[in-house]
């Protein structure tokens, strides 16, 4: 089963609120995944899922909200043959369901279809949580943390998506939208907003699971920067040791080093010998030893004197 479905089921088993919660929940089920049709002068809505546990969350809610038991079929979805899909159809009381969704209201004498969001149904903190918890069940999906993090909501209206997107951003989750091949997408991307909206619809096994794979990202991101970083240092160490020995060889063989102060010969002949040391390890092998600051003081000194033997020689 994907993270989608987990999350999905884990929230069609949460016990229902209060009534006005209930009607949000139901309402945006209504609005993303149900289908209006006109036979006879009847009105008759169908809600499609491919969630048995959300066909069931629906049948409740239109038992509680309504007193109505939806007609319940199953089959395969016509374009996607392979996909197992439920149906609840609702004749009598859908014109009621879809008046209370704010998907159609009188006007004039006559019905007008209203493609947003009813602020009537999410003017409280908890309504709103329901509602998007409805648009979750009915059009969303979670990418498997493990491959990343995006969350998203696949909708078939402008207007609907811009005030879904609204909805979302009252709980500072800073959700955005785009128009996707015929259809409209609220999305979120990041790990922390992802994490925060589904709290928000009270999905908490979903949170904990997505958490628990933030956590071991973070941790291997962390070793790995570590392991970068160290990496980068021991080449670097490794390339600086390579070019001093190239310097103390060169005053070496021109006869210059024996030349040098005693604690320039020193500390050639303690490079030589240590070529893998750090600076660090470097001045506590001297006699008597020195801070980094002073090895690389003398170290820089013997390189500049062999630069300028090979300017001298005229071998840049």
């Amino acid at each position: 089963m994907s993270f989608s479905s987990e999350t999905r089921e884990e929230l069609c088993r949460l016990p229902f609120g209060e009534d006005c919660c209930v009607r949000a929940e139901l309402a945006a089920l209504i609005h993303v995944a149900g289908t209006i049709t006109l036979s006879g002068g009847e009105m008759a809505l169908r809600i499609a899922t491919e969630s048995a546990s959300c066909a069931r969350r629906v049948f409740r809610l239109f038992k509680r909200v309504y007193g109505i038991a939806p007609q319940v079929a199953s089959g395969q979805k016509r374009r996607l043959k392979k996909n197992h899909a439920y149906y609840l159809t609702v004749t009598k009381g859908a014109r009621e369901a879809l008046e209370d969704a704010g998907l159609i209201s009188k006007k004039g004498g006559g019905l007008v279809f209203n493609r947003g969001i009813d602020r009537e149904l999410v003017r409280r903190d908890c309504c709103r949580r329901a509602y998007i918890r409805g648009a979750f069940l009915g059009a969303g999906s979670l990418t498997t943390p493990e491959k990343g993090y995006h969350l998203e909501f696949v909708l078939s209206t402008e207007e609907f998506a811009r005030d879904l997107m609204a909805l979302i951003n009252s709980f500072s989750l800073g959700a955005k939208n785009l128009a996707r091949k015929g259809s409209y997408v609220v999305y979120l991307k990041e790990g922390e907003s992802i994490s925060s909206l589904l709290v928000v619809i009270g999905a908490m096994n979903s949170v904990l699971a997505l958490e628990n794979v933030r956590v071991l990202k973070e941790m291997r991101n962390q070793v790995n920067r570590s392991v970068n970083c160290e990496t980068a240092n021991l080449a670097k160490t490794a390339f600086a040791a390579a070019r001093q020995i190239e310097a103390i060889t060169a005053l070496e063989s021109s006869g210059k080093l024996a030349k040098l102060s005693a604690p320039l010969r020193e500390m050639a002949a303690v490079r030589l010998d240590n070529p893998e040391a750090s600076l660090i390890e470097l001045g506590e092998m001297l006699d008597p030893p020195v801070g980094k600051s002073a090895v690389n003081h003398r170290l820089r000194r013997l390189e500049e004197m062999a630069q300028q033997l090979r300017q001298e020689k005229g071998d840049y």
